[in-house]
């Protein structure tokens, strides 16, 4: 028995425990019975296919997909989870890109397949299912020792400010970081999880999904998003810790349960992707009693990378934290050369929870991973007692009337006014300024331009000051949760176009 092989390990440990179970179709797995189902997808696998092939899914997050994680881990398969978000011409690019031998799919995402099918072998969860129970009850095969080098997930990057690049998730990156997450929040076997995120981003795997499996915790899924529900099982099934965007977290909050509820076992919510308010963290602490960690981590990183102590919430103000145990961080100039405190610079990252690569992207990779260092692409301070701060990314800052300008220190003052829910700066070509922002704000009343800038006036230089304000009822989002800001440049563009700002 591998010792990466956790489903294997605790079959035999804890054999009854519930591993995962469904919350809308009510079956749930022992260790025991997710081992023997991973077994008989291995038995069908390896018949036809071998190891660093990739076996593509389009479908929700279940115990079909994790059993298919631990078949794929034991063979040495790549599992790419595709964006069943994304159109067919989108999906069948990525397809294009990694050459999958299987294509296994959900019926209710067999729209796209129709494009897909001639060019790649397909098959539906249903038959797949069908054909794996064949092999019921046979013994479990001899297999290798699983290779910490090889890759087990190839995500595709969610292609918000550039083209998707499938990015290589070892076997390695998955131990160091469940390591990492282990050490920062107390993880134990008695832990339970509920999965509300997509697997084809690495935090529906990776922030709790496999650090459980390592730890031999519990893991329940709800694949369909839908606030109510979810507040129903965060205090029913005695959750212990949850990972939830701040969009999400608002969501919940405005539940009409939300005030009854009882989170007394919740001990952590973690949420990143985005900073979030003072407000929502206060509400869930000062109402509910339940800490909200915040962090950061990538595709190609971690994803645990940093963390801030819930004590440090209020103090510390959009902080990500600190680097967590087993990864370095640094910021850089241009050149490479290491920044001092309170300079702002390039985030870089080193340490066994780093990307090996970009799936046939060479050029990519030696552009992002420099002397074992990768490059995020973040810009970042850090403080005099060592915590981490984003300014946004490098491809969002932009030059105006000769000043270098950073979204995120305006958003992060904007979002302190009371009648700005969030807010998001976008750069837009200005014959004058060469670039100028435009801010967009989701607001809770009607506020006035004037009353902005006046708000703005003792708190940020008059040049990072946005040019135009819009206001807006609720914000595109990505299919992670995220704000898209692709989205709402094209909306201006094309709002501008039309002449309605």
């Amino acid at each position: 028995m591998s010792v990466l092989d956790w489903v294997a390990k605790w079959a035999d440990y804890s054999p009854q425990k519930i591993a995962v179970a469904d919350l809308e179709s009510g079956e749930e797995f022992s260790y025991r019975e997710l081992h023997l189902r991973a077994n008989e997808m291995v038995h069908f696998l390896q018949e036809h296919y071998k190891e660093g092939d990739r076996i593509a899914v389009l479908m929700e997050h279940s115990i079909n997909l994790i059993a298919l994680f631990s078949a794929c881990q034991r063979l040495g398969l790549i599992l790419v989870p595709l964006n069943y978000k994304l159109s067919a011409p989108e999906i069948l690019d990525q397809l294009r890109d990694c050459k999958p031998s299987l294509v296994i799919y959900s019926e209710f995402f067999s729209s796209p397949i129709s494009l897909i099918k001639d060019s790649f072998e397909t098959i539906t969860l249903a038959d797949f299912n069908h054909q794996v129970s064949s092999f019921t009850g046979k013994e479990f095969p001899l297999l290798n020792e699983i290779n910490e080098e090889l890759p087990i997930f190839l995500f595709y990057t969610s292609g918000t400010t550039a083209e998707p690049k499938g990015v290589l998730y070892t076997n390695k990156m998955l131990f160091w970081n469940s390591l990492n997450t282990t050490m920062q929040l107390g993880i134990s076997d008695e832990d339970t999880t509920l999965s509300i995120l997509p697997p084809y981003h690495t935090s529906g795997w990776n922030i709790f999904v496999t650090p459980l499996l390592h730890n031999g915790g519990k893991i329940l899924m709800l694949s369909k998003f839908n606030a109510d529900k979810i507040l129903y099982h965060l205090e029913n099934e005695k959750i212990s810790l949850l990972m939830a965007l701040p969009t999400i977290l608002q969501m919940i909050s405005k539940c009409e349960g939300f005030s009854k509820a009882d989170f007394s076992h919740l001990r952590f919510i973690i949420s990143g992707g985005e900073i979030i308010s003072k407000e929502i963290i206060k509400q869930w602490k000062n109402e509910k009693q339940v800490d909200i960690r915040s962090g950061y981590g990538l595709t190609e990183a971690g994803p645990s990378i940093t963390s801030l102590h819930q004590d440090f919430n209020i103090t510390k103000p959009n902080s990500i934290g600190k680097p967590n145990f087993y990864v370095e961080l640094d910021i850089v100039d241009a050149k490479g050369n290491s920044l001092k405190n309170n300079q702002v610079g390039e985030l870089r990252i080193k340490g066994a929870v780093v990307t090996p690569g970009y799936w046939n992207n060479s050029v990519a990779t030696k552009d992002k991973i420099k002397n074992s260092w990768f490059y995020t692409g973040d810009l970042a301070t850090r403080d005099e007692e060592g915590f981490y701060y984003l300014k946004g990314r490098i491809d969002d800052m932009y030059i105006s009337g000769g000043e270098n300008i950073f979204p995120q220190e305006i958003e992060n003052v904007l979002n302190q006014h009371p009648s700005i829910l969030r807010s998001m700066i976008i750069p837009v070509k200005d014959d004058v300024w060469g670039k100028k922002g435009v801010a967009f704000l989701e607001t809770n009343q009607e506020i006035s331009d004037q009353e902005i800038r006046e708000f703005m006036k003792d708190k940020l230089a008059k040049f990072k000051h946005p040019k135009e304000f819009i206001l807006m009822t609720a914000f595109p989002i990505t299919g992670f949760g995220k704000v898209s800001r692709k989205d709402l440049k094209r909306l201006y563009l094309h709002q501008k176009q039309n002449s309605n700002f």
